[in-house]
């Protein structure tokens, strides 16, 4: 028989069966219900936000006004920012200089703050000047290295003056109040232009602002015309505004030139002076189509200049210059493009700076900005510009500030209200078995370390003050450096806000002692590695249109933080 005969026999008689076969049920797949599905994806998205929280990104409102303008927290301008911190890159690599964190406050650790970094590990730091430097000491004979600003950082941390000032104070015009012109009577002032009638003799416009001080650290300069008012009143208000305040060195001139005809000369110059010092002038001086920078002493005493570059101010052509001494360096930009550098470390204005007593200003203790031209026919001047650095002060810092290993110095941007690593201090008191403040040398005594902030006795407890003085029920209150609140049994010292107490069994008035404390130590005035929480990234409030609808004097915050 054929074989396929066979199979085609045998596929014939088993078909019929398979089709007649009844089908097989399926098992019916369980399905969630709504309520479930939704608790589901609710609980994931909390844990991923608790998980991105705890690891990699958070957010932090800025309570205070110690990194302004760079981050706000000011309740008189009704500017407070929110910011968005990343706490993953400090896994990834260690901090950098001018980095802006968030760590824990060594003496109140259950409490954020942030500063920008500006001293590293094993640093030996100098403030002067307005600046930060790196010291050493070789063979008996110090030496001072600059620590110049990244060019991006710069960029962003300049700080308007003018015409912010102007605008400030609600004048229309700046010749005879913020600017003087000499001779007076060839200059005028139109729509934010000024032009010069030049007839050949040498004319200047120097930077004076009586009203504000002159060229010195005011806390609202590089805001925004209604935050600056909004600062400066309140200031006023205070009584704050006649407080003891630096000149300020380094600054920054921009304006667009426009000339009739080929000038003879023209300069951009910072004139400073100082009790003790000869007058120092850093200046660009345009002469033939060519630039130098330079340093003068007295009149006419060249100290140092660049080597001659192209710069032509060419009849008729607007020109956009801007000239810098900042860092202990002279920069010069053409149209936004910068075309030269010079050196001037070997003039550094470290000493002399001040403060200046507003009340009883000295003469020879100014810093002037002023631009010169020489030549004949009309000179316009546009969008005049001058501005500054952000300027450091010492405070309650030593002259060199050692840094240990494994930490770092913070500072806020905005010094005149900062309380930094240059003031932080700690307490200590010891506590007796009977929670009664006691010497810390006592023998028995708990140790109890804290921050040193006390106010006067007189004023109402200030949220960041400590320990508060409560001599009604013979007590303080104190936050140790844990963040626990303590409640002790003391009797406040006749000296209080210095923090003194009596001794336990004394008589009332007498035996009194001084909680000893301690400055520039680690842990106290020096941050440590393992109390950094992250690094601030980005301001995402206020931010348009949302701090329109709820109102904010500054309203487009949005950004990336440098």
């Amino acid at each position: 028989m054929n074989p396929k005969d066979t199979t085609a026999k045998v596929a014939a008689s088993v078909a019929p069966a398979v089709a007649a076969a009844p089908p097989k049920s399926r098992k019916k797949i369980a399905t969630m219900g709504p309520v479930r599905t939704n608790l589901e994806a609710f609980g994931v998205a909390i844990l991923a936000a608790v998980l991105l929280k705890w690891f990699c990104i958070e957010a932090y409102q800025i309570p205070t006004s110690s990194m302004q303008p760079t981050l706000m927290g000011d309740t008189d301008a009704n500017v407070n920012d929110r910011i968005l911190v990343d706490k993953l890159i400090q896994t990834i690599r260690e901090p950098k200089r001018w980095d802006i964190l968030v760590f824990a406050y060594p003496l109140q650790k259950n409490q954020n703050y942030v500063k920008r970094m500006v001293g590293m590990p094993g640093d030996r730091l100098c403030i002067a000047g307005g600046n930060l430097y790196l010291v050493a000491d070789v063979e008996g004979k110090r030496t001072y290295t600059i620590l110049r600003k990244p060019a991006d950082l710069q960029r962003a941390i300049w700080k308007n003056v003018y015409p912010a000032r102007r605008l400030c104070r609600s004048e229309s015009k700046a010749l005879g109040n913020t600017w003087v012109g000499q001779p007076n009577r060839i200059f005028s002032e139109s729509d934010d232009t000024m032009a010069i009638a030049l007839e050949g003799q040498q004319a200047s416009l120097l930077f004076r602002d009586e009203e504000d001080g002159g060229f010195i650290d005011r806390v609202w300069d590089g805001y925004p015309e209604a935050t600056a008012r909004a600062i400066r009143d309140a200031q006023r208000k205070k009584g704050q505004h006649m407080g003891r305040q630096e000149i300020v060195p380094d600054a920054r001139i921009t304006a667009t030139i426009t000339a009739e005809k080929a000038l003879e000369s023209f300069a951009m110059e910072i004139e400073v002076l100082r009790p003790g010092f000869d007058r120092w002038v850093y200046a660009l001086v345009v002469r033939g189509g060519k630039g130098t920078l330079q340093v003068r002493a007295k009149e006419t005493q060249i100290l140092g200049s660049s080597p001659e570059f192209a710069l032509e101010l060419s009849p008729g052509v607007a020109t956009e210059l801007s000239f810098a001494h900042v860092d202990d360096q002279l920069i010069v930009w053409r149209d936004g493009t910068e075309i030269q550098t010079f050196d001037t470390a070997a003039w550094a204005c470290r000493e002399g700076c001040g403060p200046v007593d507003l009340q009883k200003p000295v003469e020879n203790q100014r810093v002037t900005p002023q631009l010169l031209f020489k030549g004949h026919g009309k000179l316009v001047l546009s969008d005049l510009r001058l501005d500054r650095d952000l300027h450091y002060t010492r405070s309650g810092a030593p002259e060199v500030i050692e840094v240990p290993g494994g930490h770092y110095f913070m500072m806020g941007d905005n010094t005149l209200q900062s309380v930094d690593s240059r003031d932080w201090t700690a307490i200590t008191i010891g506590v007796d078995a009977e929670n009664r403040v006691v010497p810390p040398d006592t023998p028995g005594a708990r140790i109890v370390r804290g921050n040193k902030r006390a106010m006067p006795l007189n004023q109402p407890p200030d949220r960041d003050e400590t320990p508060i003085a409560i001599p009604s029920e013979h007590a303080i209150v104190m936050i140790d450096e844990y963040g626990e609140i303590l409640r002790l049994s003391a009797e406040i010292g006749s000296k209080w806000p210095k923090i003194t107490f009596q001794r336990v069994g004394a008589a009332n008035g007498s035996g009194e002692w001084e909680a000893p404390d301690t400055k520039n130590a680690p842990g106290v005035s020096f941050v440590p590695r393992s109390d950094i929480r992250g690094r601030a990234l980005l301001v995402f409030y206020p931010s348009r249109p949302l701090s329109w609808l709820f109102g904010s004097n500054w309203p487009g915050r949005f950004g990336f933080v440098r």
